[in-house]
């Protein structure tokens, strides 16, 4: 290749390169909108509350009370390296969906409503793929309930994973991130988590448990 033509490709491979970067840049600073774009709730034949923090079972708590759907589903959550410690040192520390199943039931939900699903499931990819293979490929409308920062990557997965169902996502609004997120630690960790984690599940990257059949 003569080197007018080479300079003229590291020109072009140069340009493309500071777009990408200012495309990530732009991406990051408006991360406090695009991330949280979750549905209304409407009422569904299900609805689901993903893993990872208590806020959710609280909110999905209130949807159940407002008539949103009559049964509420509960993933069995892997079981972190400390927890496992505790297990083997006969310590006793709730398992997350046993807490969850409290806070339902602390807020009105009644025991029948309540329906545990999976096991050691590690990912949101993988309580969408164990929900699927219990609730069945549809039709059906599903709300899942996560926090705000999580509802873009939950709608994504859950679309992918239950095409049969009409999917719908709402974020716990006491989780909800600061627009200007980076000025709060715990906007700026959620963010800093959940960007990368977005870009790995568009690029095909997906987490599962070592116990998982699909791993």
């Amino acid at each position: 290749m003569k080197r007018p033509a080479l300079r003229a490709v590291f020109h072009v491979a140069e340009h493309l390169l500071l777009a990408g970067a200012i495309a990530a840049v732009a991406l990051l600073l408006t991360a406090g909108y695009w991330l949280q774009a979750g549905d209304t709730p409407e009422h569904s034949d299900a609805m689901v509350v993903l893993g990872g923090d208590f806020l959710r079972p609280i909110y999905a708590a209130e949807l159940y009370q407002l008539g949103m759907a009559d049964k509420v589903y509960v993933g069995r959550t892997h079981r972190k390296p400390g927890e496992r410690a505790l297990d083997q040192n006969l310590v006793a520390y709730p398992r997350e969906e046993e807490v969850y199943r409290a806070v339902l039931r602390k807020k009105g939900v009644p025991a029948t409503a309540i329906e545990y699903y999976g096991d050691d499931l590690l990912s949101t990819v993988q309580e969408a793929e164990a929900l699927q293979a219990q609730i069945g490929p549809g039709p059906g409308k599903l709300l899942v309930v996560t926090s705000p920062w999580h509802v873009r990557r939950a709608r994504m997965i859950f679309k992918d994973v239950l095409p049969g169902w009409e999917i719908r996502v709402a974020g716990a609004p006491q989780e909800a991130l600061r627009t200007a997120w980076w000025s709060g630690q715990e906007s700026a960790r959620m963010v800093m988590l959940e960007f990368p984690k977005t870009v790995y599940y568009l690029l095909g990257g997906r987490f599962r448990s070592s116990q998982s059949p699909a791993s």
